[in-house]
């Protein structure tokens, strides 16, 4: 498969969605129809009560989605005949992602016999290392365990998930994690009796000298000072921590926990067909890269599917996710398969379809403004357009942001602070992709948290001023200094003025265009002035998953479980829909490692 993303002519003839616009309508109109592979959607339904009562004009169901044509499935493989090897065992996991390898080790530990199918060429595949937790033992060393002060309501979370995703997840699975996370986050790191964790966000971490360093960083503790969660009217709950450099060592001693439990992984193999006898799934037919042949690979109990997303699968973005198409982002995800290929291509979401598998209906795409990544990060200073004006409340969060600046012209705008930033800077929500930390001596040994800045110097700013390239800063003397050399910046004028009105709303403490909380409205009135461009960023994962419930069943069109078939990590449906929300930082990677945890639990009891 190709790697570019599709070009916007090229989304909207390759993918059938050409009447785009009327496929929000005729959806609602449209009984239940199953999906059918490319080549194989049903006729196009104009008569009876298909049509517009304000028109009377017949509406004409043709498009793609609206007939359940799923136009980026191909047909199913046949069975392969150049077998080099027939397996068993109880538990059979496609992909030794974080997923995969909770599973595997949950699995083993209870005394199932394992194998894993990986198409990277190597084990525990991973990116970042954002983590939620909620509760548990490690919680308790930052106030954060049950009847602490800063303990985060997990209802509360899932609360605000349902209704950030406008109530498209299925709360149970929330649920679910949110109140037992904590635990088996505290198993999840077991694996790793020398990891460092940190006292609080400002203290130094050690320093990173072998793949095999790794520590904890408490993510925003202790608290700003004076900062209420309750009086915030878009909250993102500070329950979190980060791997620095990444979750990869902490994985990787996973994986040697489920390999001295007995676990086997097959790196350079590809998943490319369930089994099935009858309604069950009993097995994959896996492809070994190296020879070309297959593996006919046989499971007792179950075959888990926790292959990943489908970010690297242009089709199925253009299909899920056309918003990613339209606006050019491009994607994160760079691991490789052991064929040189990215992963991330919706494997496990074909063969659960091709399995009889329902696929969630809206995708919720992984992409975060990320700010002035080197320095203050997303800070919700004042933004404007290249034509000069304000577009947005800046005190939202950061994939809030990402999304109202994907309505601007030019998708991009610059973002405008004065010499009082520091004492400003610390007033803000802390959030993802935030900087909340003001210090006055640099700190080397984590001076970069998953390449992002934690605390910011008080002269990091005039260093950023004489940098160079995406992450430098602008400084004017004056507004109009800064003003004349912002490049893009195409009308001056404009944005004078809506610096002046801007002013004026901070001075009289409501924000009468924007509705900006008065506390975070600071006049751009102190010299030095300063200025960055932002815009697109890029995704980090297209989350599109198989449906089903809390004990990682897969289910049919009729809502039946398909007996013998799991699914867990990012293949994992109806964890978030419409778009990925940071609620709390790390999601993501939490709800993998539970559901993986209850996966392998379950696939091994032959629940």
């Amino acid at each position: 498969m190709k790697q570019e993303q599709l070009s916007r002519r090229g989304f909207l003839k390759g993918a059938g969605l050409g009447a785009l616009a009327v496929s929000g309508m005729s959806a609602g109109l449209l009984g239940g129809c199953a999906p059918q592979p490319n080549g194989s959607a049903s006729e196009d339904q104009g008569d009876g009560d298909d049509t517009l009562a304000e028109t009377g004009k017949p509406l004409h169901i043709g498009d793609a989605q609206a007939n359940g044509e799923l136009t980026w499935l191909p047909s199913e493989p046949a069975d392969p005949t150049n077998i080099e090897e027939e397996l068993t065992a109880d538990v059979v996991i496609v992909g030794c992602g974080t997923a995969g390898t909770c599973a595997a080790r949950a699995a083993a530990e209870e005394g199932a016999s394992v194998i894993v199918v990986e198409k990277a060429d190597h084990t525990a595949v991973c990116r970042s290392g954002q983590w939620a937790v909620i509760g548990g033992e490690t919680n308790k060393r930052w106030e954060r365990g049950v009847g602490q002060a800063n303990y985060v309501d997990p209802d509360e979370v899932v609360e605000a998930v349902m209704t950030e995703c406008q109530y498209y997840p299925n709360r149970a699975l929330l649920s679910k994690w949110a109140h037992n996370n904590g635990e088996v986050f505290d198993w999840f790191i077991a694996a790793k009796p020398d990891l460092f964790i940190s006292e609080r966000s400002t203290d130094p971490l050690p320093a990173v000298e072998s793949e095999n360093d790794c520590s904890i960083w408490v993510r925003h503790y202790p608290l700003p000072e004076g900062f209420d969660l309750s009086k915030e009217r878009v909250k993102e709950f500070q329950s979190s921590v980060s791997f620095n450099p990444s979750q990869q060592p902490v994985l990787a001693a996973n994986w040697q926990r489920a390999e001295e439990a007995g676990a086997v992984c097959y790196t350079g193999h590809f998943a490319e067909k369930l089994i099935k006898e009858g309604d069950r799934v009993t097995g994959v037919f896996v492809r070994n890269a190296e020879t070309g042949a297959y593996k006919k690979t046989m499971a007792n109990n179950g075959v888990l599917l926790a292959g990943g997303d489908i970010s690297n699968n242009p089709e199925m973005n253009a299909y899920y996710a056309p918003d990613l198409v339209l606006n050019g982002i491009q994607n994160m995800w760079s691991d490789m398969d052991a064929e040189g290929n990215f992963t991330n291509t919706g494997d496990c979401q074909k063969m659960g379809v091709w399995a009889g598998g329902r696929l969630q209906q809206k995708a919720a795409p992984m992409v975060h403004y990320m700010g002035a990544m080197s320095t203050i990060g997303a800070a919700p200073y004042l933004s404007l357009t290249l034509t000069g004006k304000r577009f947005t409340n800046e005190d939202i969060s950061a994939l809030q942001f990402q999304s109202a600046a994907e309505r601007i012209p030019g998708k991009a705008f610059y973002t405008i602070f004065d010499a009082k930033w520091p004492e400003q800077l610390q007033a803000f929500q802390p959030r993802f992709a935030s900087t909340n930390y003001v210090v006055d001596t640099p700190t080397p040994e984590n001076l970069l948290i998953n390449d992002v800045h934690p605390y910011v110097t008080r002269d990091a700013i005039e260093q950023a001023c004489q940098a160079e390239g995406p992450f430098s800063i602008i400084k004017g003397e004056t507004i109009d200094e800064l003003l004349s050399k912002l490049e893009n910046l195409t009308d001056i004028a404009a944005a004078k003025a809506s610096i002046e009105r801007y002013n004026e709303l901070a001075r009289n403490g409501k924000d009468l265009d924007f509705g900006k909380p008065a506390n975070r409205m600071f006049p751009i009135e102190n010299g030095p002035f300063y200025a960055f461009q932002g815009g697109m960023n890029v995704n980090l994962a297209t989350l599109m998953g198989l449906v089903g419930d809390e004990e990682c069943h897969v289910f049919n069109e009729n809502d039946e479980v398909i007996p013998g078939l799991y699914v867990a990590g990012n293949a994992q449906g109806e964890r978030f829909s419409v778009n990925y929300i940071p609620t709390m930082s790390g999601m993501s990677h939490s709800l993998a490692m539970y559901y993986g945890y209850v996966a392998g639990k379950n696939m091994a009891a032959g629940i």
